[in-house]
């Protein structure tokens, strides 16, 4: 496993510029490489036998379905799903001409850069975000009152209240870039005297009884959050939910288990691509075959 730390030769010296630059290279924006398949990044993965939560070089693999039908496989560099998504559907406009007209998907994609590409692209996100399981099953974290989400916000004045009625006021704004370029817009809010709080051991976790409360607050995630509820909460979206989890759960599960696939017998990404895309093709042609099966089956059942 390689890291982003200089390596140093046998002299004690720095390594050369263009050794470290090479490197670099290799990284392409990640955290880790394996040096026996440069392209493939050190992940987490379920099937932990040790259980210590032992890194292996692996590929993250994405697939689209309908009606447990590969519509569209794409291996990625990335460990976690929410980087994937995008390049996943752009994947998907090259296949078919255009994203489906809805789109769900698990939490790992609820992200402001996902959601706002949805947006743009005219597909209804049906996309839960990370705190949208609390949301609806948790009624005390829910409602608490400490929680920010639930602190007025007068957008004349643009200052939130906290449960004491003390305002924090806008005090600056930031940037953070994601992995893919997006940037996100977070506001910071203030209040400098905080001193006779009630609340204050919920409110602040600093030791010092002097210390001012600062909050972060990114609207327009808050925004797209807000919507993906209302579209999850609606009369079609229950039945995605239930759906996906069916339909895409399913094909992983099949794969694994049934066509025993677990792991790639080639290396490198220009590789291990087309082998993931003839897994997929032969789960669809394996279910195809099985489906004209059993049509055979009950057509000369009637005929008996």
């Amino acid at each position: 496993m390689s890291s982003m730390r200089v390596r140093k030769n046998d002299t004690g010296q720095k390594a050369q510029d263009g050794e470290v630059r090479a490197q670099q290279a290799v990284f392409a924006g990640r955290k880790s490489f394996s040096k026996t398949d440069a392209d493939a990044t050190f992940m987490r993965m379920k099937d932990d036998a040790m259980g210590d939560g032992q890194l292996k070089a692996a590929y993250n693999v994405q697939a689209g379905t309908e009606n447990q039908f590969i519509v569209g496989a794409t291996v990625h560099q990335r460990p976690g799903d929410t980087a994937c998504a995008i390049p996943r559907c752009e994947h998907a406009k090259e296949r078919i001409g255009r994203l489906p007209a809805s789109f769900a998907a698990d939490a790992g994609y609820g992200s402001e850069e996902n959601y706002a590409y949805l947006e743009r692209e005219g597909a209804d996100a049906y996309v839960k975000h990370n705190e949208l399981f609390r949301e609806c099953r948790n009624e005390k974290w829910r409602d608490e009152e400490m929680r920010v989400a639930n602190w007025a916000h007068d957008e004349n004045s643009d200052e939130h209240a906290c449960p004491e009625g003390r305002t924090l006021a806008f005090c600056g704004e930031s940037r953070r870039v994601s992995d893919l370029g997006y940037e996100s817009a977070v506001r910071t809010y203030e209040r400098e005297d905080c001193s006779g709080r009630s609340r204050r051991a919920r409110c602040s976790k600093s030791a010092d009884p002097d210390s001012p409360k600062r909050i972060q607050v990114n609207p327009a995630l808050n925004a797209f959050k807000s919507r993906a509820g209302e579209m999850l909460r609606t009369e079609a979206g229950p039945a995605l939910r239930k759906r996906r989890s069916v339909d895409v759960e399913t094909v992983f599960g099949d794969i694994k288990g049934n066509l025993g696939f677990a792991r790639f017998t080639l290396r490198g990404l220009e590789k291990v691509t087309p082998e993931w895309r003839l897994v997929a093709a032969g789960h669809n042609i394996r279910k195809l075959f099985l489906a004209e099966c059993e049509k055979g089956k009950r057509a000369a059942g009637a005929m008996a």
